[in-house]
């Protein structure tokens, strides 16, 4: 699967590797500083911002599908820089495919297996009511109970498409199942 990137910058290339319902435009200041000496590929990985969903979730599938974009972009051999689930897919292509890495930094992560905890939010998220008119302040109130820190609720709801048609950027239904 081709993701979308967002590339900046010349020179070695780089790819930034978001976590788990993050997207590509969290990596925004990071990119713009290391686009000084780096050829710099943010990704949206498969069901988050702006690429497409895919009910495949595994780190084998992420991992090729950063591998495949990356190659089609021209940016192989190049480093991975992954955050939380970002960086378990960058270990995984590291592994896949170590002559296709020249660098890895992994953060907010380590190689082990972690018991899921994210059920309550996705919970919350997919029963939220995305009717037409839906406030953002609406859809924080409505998270509110089962996410109780209201940064982290803020940050779920930047995947949260709001107008005529409200949606998630995310595929919440293939991330819950996966």
């Amino acid at each position: 699967m081709i993701l979308r990137a967002t590339e900046m910058g010349d020179g070695p290339p780089v790819a930034l590797l978001h976590g788990l319902f993050g997207a590509a435009r969290n990596w925004g200041a990071i990119q713009r500083r290391l686009a000084k000496r780096f050829r710099v590929l943010a990704l949206d990985l498969r069901n988050h911002g702006e690429s497409p969903h895919a009910p495949e979730t595994g780190y084998a599938a992420l991992a090729g599908d950063v591998l495949e974009t990356l190659a089609r972009a021209g940016a192989l051999p190049g480093g991975l820089i992954g955050h939380s689930m970002g960086g378990k897919a960058a270990m995984r292509a590291a592994l896949d495919r170590p002559d296709a890495v020249t660098r890895l930094l992994v953060a907010d992560i380590a190689p082990v297996r972690y018991p899921p905890g994210f059920g309550a939010y996705e919970g919350a998220m997919a029963a939220l009511q995305l009717t037409p008119g839906l406030t953002r302040a609406q859809a924080e109130a409505a998270l509110a109970p089962a996410v109780p820190d209201v940064g982290v609720r803020r940050f779920l709801l930047q995947n949260l498409r709001l107008g005529a048609a409200p949606a998630w950027r995310i595929g919440l239904a293939e991330i819950a199942a996966g």
